[in-house]
């Protein structure tokens, strides 16, 4: 166990509030990480000066010019003296065995390049939610996750940024993460994993994924349109159904695939709606894709309508009640 060392990323930008928590979490693993690299992506808060002021082992702090999470995190791997990659976001939080656990997966399943656990949601202070992970089977001591696209086209995604671990060598041969797609990036990485190697996971909750943190990206990036990632997993399930004598398992993951780039789709036409996008969410619904998840689609599609009437009544009930306002003035003049 001595011989695996972790290198852990951390990419930051204007994030003073969350960082010394994050920090901690890495301290605080009973299986010590060998080196933390924090790349501070041009922030403009004090977060870099909370890490340098951490006073935390092995810790080294890199700058560059603001380019990007996948930049940020690509230079990392660069820098990085080991072969084990933790990449940790600078919001969440490791509990304190995740670094034993992600031991334990390496020394089980050696033909794995890709190991992570499951993980819990924080809504908000003190609201904990279980990420609702449609496994087939759960194996506390840790399984191969057999059908990645299956699992994540019928819920969330079985782990996070926060709860994975990647071989350099092969985070090098697969291309790292894309430039210049400001959103997607993650899932990008994952679908290259699961098209290029075994995973090896644990259903036991190890990392805490915090949607109540302040300036996600998530949350200032609602695409208007797919992502990059969709349409090239959509591009390599198309041409794996074109195979003229396709094996019944190649046939069954390209439709996998094909339902995880629904679910995608459906998931930003949902971000629309919530963003009064409502226009923009029906063209993401119309894609024949979406009919692969035919509640979703039935469920937002009229979701789209109702809030758009919600919207235009508002808009109606504002036009009379100034309408009202003028008349009772004018009848008193």
């Amino acid at each position: 166990m001595k011989n695996i060392n972790f290198t852990v990323i951390i990419p930051l930008f204007n994030k003073a509030d969350h960082i010394l928590r994050t920090l901690n979490s890495v301290a605080w693993q009973k299986y010590s990480a060998a080196e933390i690299i924090v790349v501070d992506d041009g922030s403009t808060d004090e977060g870099a000066l909370i890490v340098k002021q951490a006073n935390i082992k092995n810790l080294t702090l890199v700058h560059q010019t603001n380019q990007g999470v996948s930049a940020a995190r690509n230079n990392g791997v660069s820098l990085a003296s080991y072969e084990y990659i933790a990449f940790l976001d600078a919001d969440d939080q490791w509990l304190p065995l995740f670094l034993d656990e992600v031991v334990r997966l390496i020394i089980k399943f050696q033909q794995a390049n890709f190991f992570g656990t499951r993980y819990q949601i924080v809504e908000s202070e003190g609201n904990y939610t279980d990420a609702k992970i449609k496994l087939d089977s759960i194996n506390p001591e840790g399984e191969i996750l057999e059908n990645y696209f299956n699992i994540a086209s019928r819920g969330d995604l079985p782990f996070t940024m926060s709860s994975m671990v990647i071989q350099r060598s092969f985070f090098m041969s697969i291309g790292g993460f894309p430039l210049s797609e400001p959103i997607g990036e993650d899932q990008d990485l994952f679908c290259r994993v699961a098209l290029n190697t075994a995973i090896a996971y644990s259903p036991n909750i190890h990392s805490l994924y915090h949607k109540d943190a302040q300036n996600q990206a998530s949350k200032s990036n609602i695409p208007s349109a797919e992502c990059g990632f969709s349409i090239r997993l959509t591009q390599e399930a198309r041409k794996m159904a074109l195979n003229k004598k396709p094996h019944n398992t190649t046939k069954h993951k390209a439709i996998h695939m094909l339902k995880y780039s629904a679910a995608h789709l459906c998931h930003i036409a949902k971000l629309n709606i919530a963003d009064g996008h409502f226009a923009q969410a029906r063209v993401l619904l119309s894609d024949p894709r979406c009919k692969l998840k035919p509640k979703n689609l039935i469920g937002l599609y009229g979701l789209s309508w109702i809030k758009q009437a919600e919207q235009w009544l508002k808009s109606i009930l504002g036009y009379v009640y100034i309408g009202v306002c003028i008349g009772i003035k004018l009848f008193r003049v």
